[in-house]
């Protein structure tokens, strides 16, 4: 699994926890949930594949 396809799940997982999580969680949990989704997020937002990089000839 590239790393791309590992952020990929690791956001959609976190976002399904959140969307997800039943109405007596704390708020705190759920501030920390949102948390680490943003950084998820964040990371995969700014993954660049040098795979897909065009090479000058």
């Amino acid at each position: 699994m590239s790393k791309r396809e590992a952020l990929e799940r690791a956001v959609a997982i976190a976002r399904e926890r959140i969307d997800n999580a039943p109405a007596d969680t704390p708020q705190d949990v759920l501030d920390t949930w949102k948390t680490e989704y943003d950084m998820l997020s964040l990371d995969l937002n700014n993954l660049y594949d040098y795979d897909d990089m065009e090479q000058p000839e």
